[in-house]
């Protein structure tokens, strides 16, 4: 999916999708191991249901009004909203 920048001939099954998604959570700051983020955009869950549901993504995307701008912080969710608009 990253290296040829389209969607695969055969889909995915659940494990690969759900692998994806854990996998670009872990880059955004809020999920750094030992980190407490203050900033307006960081997100923090207190309830395991709900993080489980996101899948961890709680990190605010955008900057400066612009939602399709890349965050800093937030690299694998401004990865994630990148590959849904291509």
């Amino acid at each position: 999916l990253l290296s040829q920048r389209k969607m695969p001939r055969e889909g995915w099954d659940d494990e690969q999708i759900m692998f994806l998604v854990r996998d670009l959570a872990l880059m955004d700051s809020n999920n750094f191991v030992d980190n407490v983020g203050v900033g307006e955009r960081e997100g923090r869950v207190f309830s395991n249901i709900v993080k489980q549901k996101y899948f961890s993504m709680a990190h605010g995307v955008g900057r400066s009004g612009d939602l399709t701008a890349e965050q800093p912080k937030a690299a694998g969710s401004s990865l994630q909203g990148k590959l849904t608009n291509l």
